[in-house]
């Protein structure tokens, strides 16, 4: 029986070669603890071909299979690894690999036996310190009065897939981001006194528009899988040895 409403989505990643059953019953007690599955879906093995397992609701080429395990790893809230005995196989070391470079969080279900793995991986904890670490990751933003760009960019992920936008594209991000920019350009234009229509907290229009902003761009950082803090010194970096000239008004 679910323990309650869906908020917490996953992937599982695995050798179906070799523990196809231990992936699937891992499945159902993430469904049966609140959790929603996203991929692989529950079902029984159709055929073998070449050492690839398609499932009963597998449809396409491999190549078509595994992207689509890939987009539910994207979508998910973190990657869970099957791995008896801490061996972790190429293709799973892969999405291992892809997951890392989206910001999303990985569990396994013992100590990876590879060490460089092992520092990536949180293994071996219960299903409800999961739970318990994802809901923390969500809501830190709330309860530390300073956070990194790094923290504000995997918070932005978060809840970018938590209110339903994970199917976003980057232009669609940027069209957002610009039509933000416009509604920035009327809060300043009223804080400046240039127009304004009505009584109210200019300086919050302002504040609260350079946050929408601010979103959108940690959203496109997030699309192109940019680190936009190791981008922000990269480019400092660069201009710290520019000459700069303003090129204002003199008068």
């Amino acid at each position: 029986m679910n323990e309650g409403k869906v908020e917490i989505s996953a992937t599982i990643s695995g050798s179906f070669n070799k523990h196809l059953d231990t992936i699937q019953k891992k499945a159902l007690q993430f469904r049966q603890k609140g959790i929603e599955v996203l991929s692989p879906k529950l079902s029984g093995p159709v055929s073998l071909s070449g050492g690839f397992i398609r499932l009963a609701d597998d449809e396409g080429t491999p190549a078509e299979i595994e992207s689509r395990h890939l987009a539910a790893i994207l979508r998910s809230d973190f990657l869970y690894v099957i791995n008896p005995g801490g061996y972790i196989g190429r293709s799973v070391a892969f999405e291992i690999g892809y997951a890392l470079s989206k910001n999303i969080p990985i569990y396994s279900l013992e100590i990876p036996e590879d060490v460089v793995l092992s520092f990536f991986i949180n293994p071996a904890k219960r299903i409800e310190t999961i739970k318990r670490e994802i809901s923390t990751r969500r809501h830190r933003i709330f309860t530390r009065k300073h956070l990194t760009v790094k923290e504000l960019q995997d918070y932005t992920h978060d809840m970018t897939k938590l209110r339903g936008f994970e199917n976003e594209t980057i232009g669609d991000a940027l069209l957002l981001l610009v039509e933000e920019v416009g509604e920035l350009a009327k809060a300043t234009r009223n804080l400046l006194g240039l127009k304004s229509s009505r009584k109210r907290d200019l300086n919050k229009d302002v504040r609260e528009e350079l946050a929408d902003c601010l979103i959108y761009l940690l959203d496109i950082a997030n699309l192109a899988s940019v680190d936009l803090e190791k981008a922000f010194r990269e480019k400092e970096k660069h201009n710290s040895r520019r000459k700069w000239r303003y090129k204002g008004s003199s008068t």
